[in-house]
């Protein structure tokens, strides 16, 4: 799920993410969760909603993102390239995102990504090395169940989505 957290003109400050994060942390509290995994997903620093291009500020922080899991026993779904593209523009590792997320994962989207905008490619289409990220997540999200989420992927009975599966068995 996408918990929300954009700005429309500028990122917010640290500070002002803390409370937003303990926010999302009192909504789902709240929730009667028997026997459903709601899963908070690593999200782009520039997503596009509805009316334009926005600024993400929760969820896209490796070490905000550990500590929210730990602190709230929270598991997230890991959008490789949502987070290929926070990294690119933070010029954080994306092994490291990966090493540090990793533990906390519970479900992957897995696409490529180009740049700190261009979400959503083929695999292969971006910058991610899918070899390296496949022999991290083994170690550190071994049960971790995975999806392509290729854009438009569902177009012609799913084409993107399979060639995704294919590239993916080949290389990992």
């Amino acid at each position: 799920m996408n918990v929300g957290g954009f700005t429309q003109d500028a990122p917010l400050a640290i500070e002002e993410r803390s409370t937003r994060y303990e926010i999302v942390a009192d909504s789902l509290s709240r929730l009667d969760l028997s026997g459903i995994a709601v899963l908070p997903q690593t999200m782009p620093p520039y997503p596009w909603h509805f009316g334009g291009q926005r600024y993400q500020n929760l969820f896209v922080d490796p070490w905000e993102i550990a500590t929210f899991c730990r602190e709230h026993d929270v598991w997230i779904c890991l959008d490789t390239s949502h987070s290929k593209l926070a990294c690119n523009l933070h010029r954080w590792s994306f092994s490291d995102f990966l090493q540090v997320v990793g533990p906390c994962t519970s479900h992957l989207h897995i696409a490529d990504a180009s740049g700190v905008d261009g979400e959503g490619l083929q695999v292969k289409d971006g910058e991610i090395d899918f070899p390296v990220m496949g022999r991290i997540l083994r170690e550190v999200a071994p049960g971790a169940s995975f999806i392509p989420e290729i854009w438009q992927g569902h177009k012609n009975d799913g084409q993107a989505f399979w060639r995704a599966l294919e590239l993916l068995e080949a290389d990992l």
